[in-house]
């Protein structure tokens, strides 16, 4: 019979480096439980990577003022850090989250039920502390969660927002309620949120807090995009009107200089046109660089305002915008904004490559052509030199035979002299035909055995 095993038995292969890590991965993140009625404070932060170590020592700070254990390496570089700062009826909870572009603080405070936004939980940190917390301040919110009997009105709940136009609705499949202006109030520079508890459990409160301050933290950071969109578009129209000057002054040159004529003129204003393609796409691609991670990130935050909305589970109540309404009018456009200009920037970029192509094609027929009429001219020119060099050759075989037929006559003269009776005109004439073929022939065969060398 075997016997069942035990943890420390060491019957399982190697673990995988990686296993520990990745299987704690869904439990990073935990929602937090919530009392039926709490204060919530949230914020989210922005900045430059450097301030994550900042921020350890920042908390670390909090950690002392309230008298609590401090966090220790291993807890601090979790992606989410939960620290209790005061225990009891009283409660004072913080969580701070690491994302990739921001952090964020959020405080749950016990509440009141009677108590709605007239006391925020963040009055309980020191001022300093929230002062010199770093980085720049992109999301604040007070979220006040209370416990009610009954559904509220809508005119019953607009009285915490100061007659603001409000969005809201049922949430959880009818276990609470939500709204909202997203209004920033001067008071304590933030947005408020209501969530009336009709029926939900601790944790499922805790994942609607969260989902709620979610949404409100991504849609702030896909909207960080926008200016960037609306910064860009003068840019690509001055890029646009530019590829449009380019293309019309090709298409003109096309139609007044064929290729086939192309002269050395026409090439300078074509390696000009090809010039000024070249600096026009080093702006676009310039300017995409530079946009591209922002516009990207725009897409996945309005991503996941769109699953968090979804997750709500939201009913309409009447005359009010629900949560999913309100975004898709209101921040709908801003982020179709950012997608038409990141198409437009990818679209530029493959027009101004495309037509980069053409004219490059072009200026190379243009230089193929000219080449051709330059080998066409130089052949002509050949063979003008071919037909002087056989002009010259009949002249040389002339020479040749003048000054050979001269040498004869003196040998004939001066053989004369010695008595071997040799007539020098009778010589002349006889050696003229001689030595005129034999200097042809000499010519004929340098000239075939050049002519049978093999090129170079």
């Amino acid at each position: 019979m075997l016997s069942s095993a035990t943890p420390d038995m060491g019957i399982l292969p190697a673990a995988h480096s990686l296993r520990q890590i990745l299987n704690d991965e869904v439990h990073s993140r935990p929602t937090e439980a919530l009392w039926p009625s709490e204060r919530v404070f949230h914020m989210a932060l922005t900045g430059k990577p450097s301030m994550l170590a900042s921020w350890g020592r920042h908390i670390a700070s909090l950690a002392s003022a309230f008298r609590v254990k401090g966090l220790d390496y291993i807890d601090w570089h979790a992606p989410q850090i939960s620290l209790v700062l005061v225990e009891g009826d009283n409660a004072l909870r913080l969580r701070f989250e690491r994302h990739n572009e921001f952090v964020s603080v959020t405080l749950f405070e016990r509440a009141d039920d009677s108590l709605v936004f007239d006391r925020s939980a963040v009055r309980r940190l020191p001022v300093p502390w929230l002062t010199d917390a770093p980085g720049e301040l992109l999301v604040s919110v007070n979220l006040a969660l209370r416990q009610v009997e009954q559904a509220d009105q809508p005119e019953s709940a607009a009285v915490h927002f100061e007659g603001h136009t409000l969005v809201g609705g049922t949430i959880a499949s009818g276990a609470g309620q939500v709204f909202t202006d997203f209004h920033i109030y001067p008071a304590d520079q933030s947005t408020r949120i209501l969530v009336n508890n009709l029926g939900m459990g601790s944790r499922q409160a805790g994942r609607m807090v969260q989902r709620l301050l979610e949404i409100e933290t991504y849609r702030m950071m896909a909207l960080l995009s926008f200016p960037v969109a609306k910064s860009a578009i003068p840019r690509l129209s001055r890029a646009e009107q530019a590829l449009v000057r380019i293309t019309s002054e090709m298409a003109k040159r096309n139609d007044e200089y064929p290729l086939e004529s192309a002269r050395e003129a026409e090439l300078e204003v074509d390696a000009r046109l090809l010039t000024g393609l070249t600096n026009l796409a080093s702006d676009v691609e310039d300017l995409s660089a530079a946009t591209r991670v922002r516009f990207t990130a725009a897409a996945a935050y309005h991503d996941l305002v769109d699953k968090r909305i979804a997750e709500l589970r939201e009913q309409r109540l009447d005359g009010v915008q629900t949560w999913g309404e309100f975004m898709e009018r209101r921040l709908g456009p801003a982020i179709r904004t950012c997608a038409w200009t990141a198409r437009r920037q990818s679209e530029l970029s493959e027009r101004i490559a495309r037509i980069t192509q053409l004219l490059r094609t072009r200026v190379e027929i243009e230089r193929e052509a000219q080449n051709q009429r330059l080998l066409s001219s130089m052949d002509m020119r050949a063979q003008l030199q071919l037909r002087l060099q056989q002009t010259v050759e009949g002249l040389s075989v002339v020479a040749i035979t003048y000054y050979s037929v001269g040498l004869v006559s003196y040998l004939a003269k001066s053989l004369k002299v010695l008595g071997l009776g040799i007539d020098p005109d009778i010589a002349v004439v006889v050696s003229i035909p001689l030595v005129g073929f034999a200097a042809w022939q000499a010519i004929r065969t340098v000239r075939r055995h050049i002519a049978s060398q093999p090129e170079l």
